[in-house]
């Protein structure tokens, strides 16, 4: 299978300059745009499809609710920057989510919080792809951004339905608390199978049990998985200081040890793709290894056969020649004796070279 079937490339261009009035996405998915409003308090939980063509966003935010508006589909620009222009944001902001590959990043200014990320998943037929997502906070008011829709947030949901944790009687803090682990638990299963894959690729180079050429594509496209998931963990890492200082946050009752284990799943992502970063290039050297041997080990054969043939070539060569006086080759039984003498010879040159283990 050749390595493009493995491979969804998550690389697109930036085309949204800062300073300029146009918006465009420039991703590789044609997902319609879908809005769902969840609204929530300690007593009271709402769920609200909404139309991507409304006049007006802001009417549906409740005072006392946390609004948590999430958008799959990217496609709709137009309809983007006005719900984050009618709820205050920026334009920037827009930029940020129309640009599928921003780099991660943690940006807290004005009493607005925004989260770009862009997790890396296997899908069904073992290629790698990748999900822009951005979640923007201000107030009671939170977004989210799905390119896809790919990265479920049904176990979101699911814990604001049975009130896991009290999520409902908690702050904002919380719910977003829950998205980012839903998005760490996918990039999560992905470090895993990452590493597993490697895992398997070392014991089939250990017992010599694969095609040559199926096994080089296979670390290939472990490298390239492990690639994209260091593009996303690595600066998330680094930015994750600034989203456990936000007072909201750093100030929420019971708030910190809920992101610091999200901040212990992040080194636990870093740790397990060093990991695999190393074991890729242990099997790089592990699989050149192997070529040579199987290489060494032909011309070992290649070898044996050349040298049971030479004493042959010689005697062949001795009774080709034209001498007259050459009594074996008038004699009755010359032909088996030829054959016998040749015979004895490759035996007992098989036999000098077994018992002397060049072979």
């Amino acid at each position: 299978m050749a390595t493009e079937n493995y491979l969804r490339s998550p690389v697109n261009h930036i085309i949204n300059h800062l300073f300029s009035d146009e918006y465009q996405y420039d991703g590789n998915t044609s997902v319609d745009t879908s809005v769902v409003l969840v609204r929530y308090n300690s007593d009271k939980l709402e769920f609200a499809k909404l139309s991507s063509g409304l006049e007006s966003y802001l009417g549906y935010c409740k005072a006392g609710y946390v609004n948590w508006f999430d958008v799959v589909g990217l496609n709709n620009t137009g309809f983007i920057h006005r719900i984050l222009l009618e709820l205050g944001f920026f334009d920037v902001d827009a930029k940020s989510v129309l640009t599928p590959c921003h780099a991660a990043k943690i940006d807290d200014f004005d009493k607005r919080l925004i989260i770009v990320i862009r997790p890396s998943y296997f899908e069904h037929n073992n290629r790698i792809a990748s999900e822009h997502i951005c979640i923007l906070l201000k107030g009671n008011i939170l977004l989210t951004f799905r390119e896809r829709g790919n990265i479920s947030f049904d176990h979101v949901v699911k814990s604001l339905r049975t009130n896991v944790m009290q999520i409902r009687q908690r702050d904002k803090g919380l719910l977003l608390a829950f998205i980012l682990n839903s998005i760490l638990s996918v990039m999560i299963g992905t470090a895993v199978k990452v590493e597993e894959m490697l895992g398997n690729i070392d014991l089939m180079l250990l017992e010599n049990s694969s095609n040559d050429n199926m096994v080089g594509k296979k670390i290939q496209h472990c490298s390239y998985a492990n690639l994209y998931l260091q593009k996303t963990v690595v600066p998330l890492k680094d930015e994750f200081d600034k989203l456990i200082k936000i007072p909201f946050i750093r100030e929420g009752k019971g708030l910190m040890p809920v992101y610091m284990e999200l901040y212990n799943q992040l080194d636990y992502i870093l740790l397990t793709s060093k990991n695999c970063r190393d074991l890729l290039g242990s099997l790089r050297d592990l699989y050149v290894s192997n070529n040579d041997l199987k290489t060494n080990t032909v011309m070992k054969r290649l070898t044996v056969v050349a040298t049971l043939f030479i004493p042959l070539t010689f005697l062949a060569g001795l009774w080709g020649m034209n001498f007259e006086f050459m009594p074996e080759t008038k004699w009755e039984y010359g032909y088996v004796f030829a054959w016998v003498v040749m015979g004895l010879t490759v035996m007992l040159t098989w036999r000098f070279m077994k018992r002397h283990k060049w072979f």
